[in-house]
């Protein structure tokens, strides 16, 4: 603690078992400190000791702020902010109003994050005033009041994107304000008369779940043009009971009465459907004309091409990759490869887990990646004898996996994903996390007999390289995860102009900020599309990264109840030169198709499980994907 006069005392933590977690100053210069592993509440006084203050019911509070006599407290666990006023000492009841609006727009209150930021900041303004700052924008409460007053609309400014992190927020003259964002990003928000309070142009984008990357676009975009409007819109809102097949009913009525949006989000949309009734737009020239530090990888804009015309772009992709000792991985050069693989490793590894997916629709699934573009003819014809393949060589690995497997592994996996499914409201199978396959630490602690999953950016990547650090596994090797496709790459985050679109100029500068370097060396997840962002995100945080290229660190009990650790290290030059070539390689998009691909996991999955024979198995996925392409 250091005094106004420049004398330091040193504070003393009440218990060497307790440290230091949140720190509150009161107006007349009190000092209170929350304590790791305690619901206590401390009192620093003048000669540096820690007098108990208060035990707080809901638990430690993560962040305080002081208005007046009013210690406002906020954590993980608190449904609404707590007050308590330290004059009287004694609890204040809470502010409706106040309450409602933290539960319905912050789930009610911080969710800190891991940059040590803030899903939602608050501070005192003037007299009994309290400011709320986050998402949304930056918000004005009188307590006690009836009103939430909107200063500033988080959709039009770098509030609303989501790889700006909040740290802090003060008033200061003139009504103005000061903001912190992580990397020491102080920003001034004054109010200027000369600009109109709603945009007076407007430009429409919709996806059917949130997207953060685009999230982040639109705000990109919008502090670059304030004299726009972008409306985005999520046709199945987290938390909305509406269905995928009600989502696109009610986009496709828009499109068709030319009130749809001007720039589609085609991820889980049908998009040949849309290419063959011709309700996309040709980016071809927009992209062609992307040049210096907004030039594309070449390979996938050739790769994205239907007849020379560009119907959708990925604004980032996946690299579907496999790990292990190279006697495996040197055999896995397609499914029939893989499948081998997995028997060998089921024969050398009894009792063990070959990998952490346990069900017929996740590991068909997984490998799918790699396998659904062979589906399909060039003529739109289904590959009967290719589906037929796929079935065959998935239940060898599904096989492989399930022979001998410990039940309790079985269990793991059904517990992990009935939770999975209560938190983010779909199953395991279906989500993408599935696809980004196990950590390292599972593999070096034993619990899998290999490393899978499709990389989904630099730190994924350098997980995956930091294997052979590892004691014991010096010798793996990586490979991209050929299926019954070789050389491909999962398309995510695909964009595209709606045909019928009122704003086509608008729309092409809103895809060209998507895929620019600012917006891709941000992206949420996934490698850039965009060269110059590569090599951007490839540049070390000098703030995460130690002196030996350490960065992550993690540990957890292995199955013989000892404990394991992994520590990811970034990748070198020639590591980022490897990842580099395989990207440059790519030349076959892998774009989920739902209605396909279910198909063939449910009508499958009873062939899988020795349930029914592979011809009916067959017939009945033929049945389903020709009624499927009739619609």
């Amino acid at each position: 603690m250091i005094k106004a006069d420049g004398t330091e005392v040193s504070v003393e933590p009440p218990s060497t078992e307790l440290y230091p977690s949140s720190i509150g100053v009161s107006e007349d210069g009190r000092v209170f400190v929350s304590m790791g592993g305690s619901d206590d509440l401390y009192e620093v006084k003048e000669d540096g000791s820690c007098e108990l203050y208060l035990t707080v019911p809901n638990g430690r509070p993560a962040f305080m702020q002081f208005h007046g006599n009013l210690l406002i407290m906020d954590s993980y666990s608190y449904e609404t902010l707590l007050f308590y006023d330290i004059e009287k000492e004694e609890y204040v009841k809470g502010d409706q109003t106040l309450n409602d609006f933290v539960k319905d727009y912050y789930n009610g209150g911080n969710q800190f994050n891991s940059d040590d930021g803030f899903d939602m900041y608050f501070f005192a303004g003037e007299e009994n005033v309290l400011y709320l700052a986050g998402e949304k924008g930056l918000h004005r409460h009188v307590l006690g009041g009836s009103a939430m007053e909107q200063i500033i609309d988080g959709s039009l400014c770098m509030f609303g994107n989501p790889s700006e992190v909040l740290q802090g927020m003060a008033m200061v003259e003139n009504n103005e304000f000061l903001a912190l964002f992580a990397g020491a990003k102080l920003v001034r928000f004054v109010y200027d008369a000369e600009i109109p309070t709603v945009p007076d142009k407007l430009i429409k984008v919709y996806s059917l779940k949130e997207n953060k990357t685009i999230q982040q676009a639109v705000s990109l975009y919008q502090t670059a043009n304030p004299d726009v409007m972008v409306q985005y819109e999520v046709g199945m809102a987290e938390g909305s009971s509406i269905t995928r097949e009600d989502a696109l009913k009610s986009v496709n009525t828009k499109i068709m009465a030319g009130e749809g949006p001007d720039v589609l989000i085609l991820d889980d949309m049908p998009l040949d459907s849309y290419i063959e009734k011709g309700l996309l737009s040709d980016m071809g020239a927009l992209i062609d004309g992307m040049s210096g530090e907004e030039a594309l990888f070449g390979n996938l804009v050739d790769a994205m091409k239907t007849e020379d015309k560009i119907y959708a772009m990925p604004c980032e992709i996946h690299i579907p990759t496999i790990a292990g000792e190279e006697k495996y991985i040197s055999q896995m050069t397609d499914l029939k490869g893989i499948a081998d693989g997995m028997e060998a490793l089921r024969r050398d590894n009894p009792g063990k887990a070959v990998m952490r997916i346990c069900s017929t629709r996740g590991i068909m699934r997984f490998f799918s990646m790699s396998c659904v573009p062979a589906w399909i003819t060039e003529s739109g014809e289904v590959n009967r004898e290719a589906i037929e393949e796929f079935l065959v060589q998935t239940k060898r690995i599904y096989d492989a996996q399930i022979e001998g497997l410990p039940q309790k592994n079985i269990d793991e996996y059904s517990r992990a994903s009935e939770s999975y499914m209560e938190a983010f409201g779909e199953p395991m199978d279906d989500s993408r996390y599935l696809r980004t396959g196990a950590g390292a630490l599972l593999y070096t602690a034993q619990y899998i007999s290999i490393f899978y999953g499709a990389l989904d950016g630099q730190r994924a990547f350098a997980e995956m390289t930091s294997i052979n650090k590892v004691s014991g596994y010096e010798n793996d090797v990586w490979s991209v995860m050929n299926g019954q496709s070789s050389n491909v790459f999962c398309a995510n985050t695909l964009l595209g102009i709606s045909a019928a679109s009122k704003h086509p100029e608008m729309a092409e500068d809103f895809i060209r900020l998507c895929l620019g370097k600012e917006n891709q060396a941000a992206i949420w997840t996934g490698f850039p599309v965009n060269q110059a962002a590569f090599e951007q995100v490839f540049v070390p945080d000098e703030s995460l990264v130690d002196e030996t290229g350490a960065f992550s660190w993690e540990s957890m009990g292995t199955p013989e109840g000892e404990e394991a650790s992994f520590i990811s290290y970034w990748p070198d030059e020639k590591q980022k030169e490897d990842i580099r070539k395989c990207i440059e390689s790519a030349d076959t998009p892998y774009i989920e198709d739902r209605m396909l691909e279910n198909a063939v996991y449910e009508e499958g999955g009873g062939y899988l499980q020795g349930l029914r024979s592979l011809e009916d198995a067959l017939n009945a996925i033929e049945k389903r994907i020709a009624l499927y392409m009739a619609e």
